[in-house]
């Protein structure tokens, strides 16, 4: 007969009948080899009671059992975020992380979110909830603030708004381990911003240790000699190829520890 994988929950119920078993064995040896009530001692040569089965070794092996069944379902709602604009938005989680819970949370075009007026939807301030607080995600991968300065918004602002969401994803997640990643160089027409990018990178850094987290400097993998992206990484000079990508993912898994 071939043989026959046993789940955790069958196995459990196994180990329970075994022993519920054993403790009726037990009972009925012990029944069977006690001596009639008659007020008699029993003499020397009548047969004495077995000793009571040690059943802790089955109920050890259920407790395991479960422990890691438990495990095993837990691990399943835990989910790694990818948070940001178009940029994260382009990652292709299924491309670059097969196998892996990675949920990819970036919308084009979107921002930091503060101060914008009441007809903006846009902001990760807005949808914390739906990207990250309502994903039983453990860990969270940060990029945002490109956008922000297109719209003309300075460092120091963007700065104040980035702190809004730490502060909030440490209140609402505080298991939640939140990696602060770089905002990246780039290139051509979106060359101007590289002064600001860097400076926003540095506010973020600290920002980052300020909160306990992780930063990722992605910046510095991606950047040319001239402070801008490098050529080969994008053809519009600001969204990132497949080549920039895997730049990017050797950088996350690292994070992770799944290199």
């Amino acid at each position: 007969m071939g043989s026959e994988i046993i789940s955790g929950s069958r196995l459990g119920g196994l180990v329970l009948a075994c022993a519920c078993a054993a403790a009726v064995l037990n009972v009925a040896s012990t029944a069977a080899t006690e001596p009639a009530a008659t007020g008699t001692e029993p003499t020397s040569g009548q047969q004495q009671p077995a000793p009571a089965a040690d059943l802790r070794p089955l109920f050890r092996m259920h407790f395991d059992n479960r422990l890691r069944s438990f495990r095993e379902q837990n691990a399943v709602y835990r989910n790694v975020v990818l948070l940001g604009d178009s940029i994260t938005e382009g990652f292709d989680v299924e491309l670059y992380f097969p196998g892996r819970r990675v949920l990819n949370r970036g919308i084009g075009g979107d921002v930091i979110g503060n101060g914008l007026p009441q007809d903006d939807h846009r902001g990760l301030l807005r949808r914390l909830d739906e990207s990250v607080f309502d994903c039983a995600a453990t860990d969270v991968f940060l990029m945002i603030g490109i956008n922000d300065l297109g719209d003309g918004r300075t460092p120091e602002t963007m700065a104040e708004g980035y702190r809004e969401i730490l502060k909030e994803i440490k209140a609402q997640a505080p298991r939640a381990r939140v990696h602060v990643q770089s905002v990246l160089p780039t290139r051509d027409k979106y060359a101007k911003h590289n002064e600001a990018v860097r400076d926003f990178n540095e506010r973020i850094k600290k920002l980052a240790g300020e909160f306990g987290y992780d930063y990722l400097d992605v910046h510095r993998l991606m950047v040319d000699d001239k402070g801008e992206l490098k050529a080969e990484y994008a053809s519009d000079g600001l969204h990132l190829n497949e080549i920039a990508y895997r730049q990017w993912q050797a950088e996350i898994e690292r994070a992770m520890g799944w290199q």
